[in-house]
């Protein structure tokens, strides 16, 4: 999964360095060797997180099925085309995700193409220095205090009436209680969120 989101990233990064007119085959980092894309390589260095994020986020939330992978001869997965399809959505959207730089919001696909357009114009003596620094990405946490208030304001009984077993609540409780982090299966959000509107309607 994570490799076919990197095949993503340097294309991303390839049309930003190819936008700005360098030679995405002359890098620093990266050993620069016939066919490979070296400078490419180099910039997807500080990006790589957004893939990491968009795996997980698929991963979390249960988006990825058995079905969306197969089997090589010699035991190893593969995706099909739905399970690519939805990397490569769930990519997109991280790129289209808005962020403060430079005084300004922009999307990530932007911040690659200006950082490409920052190296251009140092190594063209327009700028004096290179500026490494890139915007902090915000972490949409799951097990945000608001979720953990959430599941310990749920009684047994209104849990049960949304289809869950008494066991499951008690281990939510668990974690919401503790300082440790904690995920939630999407249709188990949904209902905790679902339990959340319900109560906020009969006030």
């Amino acid at each position: 999964m994570s490799n076919y989101g990197y095949s993503l990233l340097e294309a991303e990064c390839l049309r930003a360095i190819n936008t700005v007119g360098l030679d995405a085959q002359v890098g620093f980092l990266h050993e620069m060797t016939p066919c490979k894309n070296s400078l490419a390589y180099d910039l997807q260095e500080p990006f790589r997180f957004l893939v990491d994020l968009a795996v997980i986020n698929l991963i979390e939330s249960g988006a990825m099925e058995t079905k969306d992978f197969i089997r090589t001869e010699n035991y190893n997965l593969r995706l099909k085309p739905t399970g690519a399809r939805k990397i490569f959505n769930e990519f997109t959207n991280m790129l289209n995700k808005k962020v403060s730089y430079q005084g300004k919001e922009s999307t990530w696909s932007y911040v690659i193409f200006l950082k490409v357009r920052e190296l251009a114009h140092y190594l063209t003596s327009k700028k004096e220095k290179m500026d490494f620094v890139k915007p902090e990405y915000e972490i949409e946490r799951i097990d945000s205090q608001e979720i953990r208030q959430k599941i310990l304001n749920i009684s047994y009984v209104d849990w049960k009436k949304l289809g869950f077993s008494k066991g499951t609540l008690h281990y939510m409780k668990q974690n919401a209680r503790s300082d440790k982090p904690f995920t939630l299966n999407a249709h188990v959000l949904e209902r905790v969120n679902k339990w959340d509107n319900l109560v906020s309607s009969q006030k």
